[in-house]
């Protein structure tokens, strides 16, 4: 009888998440322990002790499994934090074997602060790859460094807490980004807790550009009022960066036109152009979390209000000019575009060129496995499918229906 594969726990530690990770991608390449260890040179037994956090993976293991398995750069983004988890090891730190699987922290001022600035450049590192690759296997990585957190901050003098609450609010956050791909209730409380967690830090930008998601989630929900609610309420705040504002600025200008009010929105859109260029950012805030949106980044959003407004020929011509240079690294919003600017051709009556480009974007969003992207594509799946003499549109309908159906199984 085949042996049942032990639950892991990445919240436990760091070697505990990079297990969890490598399981994770080793079944999602479809290998056996055993056939990863024969590609990267070692046994499979180790292969099974390092997903089970009971052996420390080296450098090159680490690397080796990165080139084997392809995951976009989250395995090798391990590699700082087990180093020092590793090293800390021997001076104190261990990780706790409690009912709870938190972490038990012992460490001086200097290694908790070089833990936090390793948690943030962690987190850049895999929100940069996120919008390359795509978000899957990350949760793990991101529930890790929120559970060790928390046990630090509650061994922490109230000074270094508030830096360890704004580590929290910002994988939090990430991971709300992680599970709006899947599973809308837990992104929801993610962010309620990122919410919290800046609050109770006193951090008014991070807790605004939280209210700022929480804005784009009941856009998402198609909730105008709520949305416009949430971002007058983060735009209260007066001493906002630049870019922040900028984001909320987008939020009110999408719900106003989801409400149908074209003079109101085309004032925030002109308003979030005018500081979406500022370079400015909450120096208390360890990275700039604003730093996606400059004006190209309003451009497209211009482009969506367009096409909330009924004004598909406009916004077909917006995308396409914006998607023309679109970075090569930003594949999930290039998705998410593709997505729109087939809905636009699709209101516009170009039936072949709406199937076009949706093809495009369901290519984007099935390689970065982005729920969003496909959910976005649901308005041209639905008036495609009304096409039946048109091949462009029966094929791409037949792959989105194939994508799905392995989403689902995924």
């Amino acid at each position: 009888m085949a042996q049942v594969p032990r639950r892991l726990t990445p919240h436990r530690s760091v070697l505990h998440g990079y297990g969890a990770a490598l399981r994770q991608w080793r079944e999602c390449r479809g290998l056996s322990q055993r056939a990863l260890g024969r590609l990267v040179h070692v046994s499979g037994d180790l292969i099974g002790k390092v997903e089970k956090a009971e052996r420390w993976p080296s450098a090159r293991l680490i690397e080796s499994c990165e080139a084997a398995l392809q995951t976009g750069g989250e395995l090798v983004a391990f590699l700082s934090d087990l180093e020092r988890e590793r090293r800390l090891t021997g001076v104190g730190y261990r990780p706790a074997g409690g009912a709870d699987g938190q972490l038990g922290v012992f460490m001086d001022h200097s290694e908790e602060t070089d833990l936090l600035r390793s948690w943030h450049e962690q987190l850049a590192d895999l929100a940069t790859a996120g919008n390359r690759t795509g978000y899957a296997g990350m949760a793990s990585t991101a529930h890790a460094q929120i559970s060790a957190a928390a046990t630090i901050g509650r061994r922490s003098s109230s000074a270094d807490r508030r830096n360890v609450l704004i580590a929290q609010a910002m994988w939090a956050e990430f991971l709300s980004w992680i599970d709006e791909q899947s599973d809308a209730a837990e992104a929801d409380a993610w962010l309620r807790r990122a919410q919290q967690h800046a609050v109770e830090a006193n951090a008014p930008a991070l807790a605004s550009y939280v209210l700022m998601r929480q804005s784009q989630r009941a856009l998402e929900r198609f909730d105008p009022r709520q949305a416009a609610a949430l971002a007058q309420q983060a735009l209260d705040e007066v001493r906002l960066p630049g870019r922040i504002r900028a984001l909320l600025l987008v939020r009110q200008a999408q719900a106003f036109a989801m409400g149908g009010d074209q003079i109101s929105c085309v004032a925030s859109i002109d308003e979030a152009q005018r500081v979406a260029g500022r370079a400015d950012w909450d120096s208390e805030l360890p990275i700039d979390v604003g730093v996606h949106c400059n004006p190209v980044y309003v451009t497209a959003h211009e482009a969506q209000c367009r096409l909330l407004l009924g004004q598909p020929a406009a916004a077909a011509d917006l995308y396409e000019q914006l998607l023309q240079d679109w970075p090569s690294q930003w594949r999930v919003d290039e998705a998410l575009w593709r997505s729109a600017l087939s809905t636009a051709y699709v209101n516009s009556g170009n039936v072949e060129r709406a199937a076009t480009e949706a093809t495009n974007a369901l290519t984007l969003a099935a390689g970065t496995s982005s729920g969003r992207a496909l959910r976005w594509l649901n308005p041209t799946v639905v008036a495609l499918r009304q096409q039946p003499g048109v091949p462009e549109a029966v094929a791409f309908v037949l792959a989105y229906r194939q994508a799905t159906l392995e989403a689902c199984n995924h």
